[in-house]
């Protein structure tokens, strides 16, 4: 297990990730392309993060979707670090090593290429529950991983918008254009996976509770 170094700027970091938690994002600010697009169902690649005003990152992927979900179901999902590698593709292995309030360091191992083909690395990742998760480089054996999952509320009943922004640097063996690109084709999938596992744990709850209740005993009147 790879040796975790915990330093304090962590905590000044934290703080200013929740100032940047964007509450403001706002469905009807964005294009009407967009918003045509996300109604339909359809994964949509945004030109910056939720938490970016002006200047955009130029390394982040930032995809959103409206995810059939409350709130909960789906971030019980993209918080459940320990089961990712059971529903996710590409997470082959994904263990939370240590936590505290409001932070979990997780260790994962993911396929996604280069001379190796799997590479392990140590995420450490900022929890506001039901709204956010923002995630940064520890140490592993690439370069760098980031990024970030935002739950919005939608115009759309039973949906949610769910924002996922994401930058991997490989390290010198894979350019960044080609790892964009590649982002670009396997986010979506990421997000039909979330969904997937959301639907698959509100059947076995439905499939509990129904299995669990009383049933009715109707006796004919003589």
């Amino acid at each position: 297990m790879m040796k975790i170094k915990i330093r304090c700027a962590w905590v000044v970091q934290a703080l200013a990730l929740t100032c940047a938690m964007a509450d403001d994002f706002s469905f009807d600010a964005l294009e009407e392309d967009t918003r045509s697009r996300l109604n339909s169902g359809e994964p949509v690649v945004l030109d910056r993060r939720p938490d970016e005003s002006e200047d955009a990152d130029k390394r982040f992927v930032t995809v959103a979707q409206f995810l059939t979900g409350s709130r909960a179901e789906i971030w019980d999902v993209i918080a459940d670090k320990e089961g990712a590698e059971h529903f996710l593709s590409g997470v082959l292995a994904s263990d939370v090593i240590s936590e505290g309030d409001g932070f979990i360091v997780v260790e994962q191992e993911t396929a996604v290429g280069g001379p190796k083909g799997s590479y392990r690395y140590v995420l450490r990742h900022e929890l506001t529950p039901m709204k956010q998760i923002e995630f940064s480089f520890v140490e592993g054996e690439i370069k760098n991983v980031e990024g970030a999952w935002w739950i919005y509320d939608s115009p759309v009943d039973g949906k949610h918008i769910v924002v996922y922004a994401l930058h991997v640097d490989p390290g010198g063996f894979a350019p960044q254009i080609i790892v964009k690109s590649g982002m670009k084709k396997s986010i979506p999938g990421t997000f039909a996976s979330v969904q997937k596992e959301v639907l698959k744990r509100r059947a076995a709850e439905d499939s509990a509770r129904n299995r669990f209740r009383p049933s009715r005993i109707v006796t004919k009147q003589r």
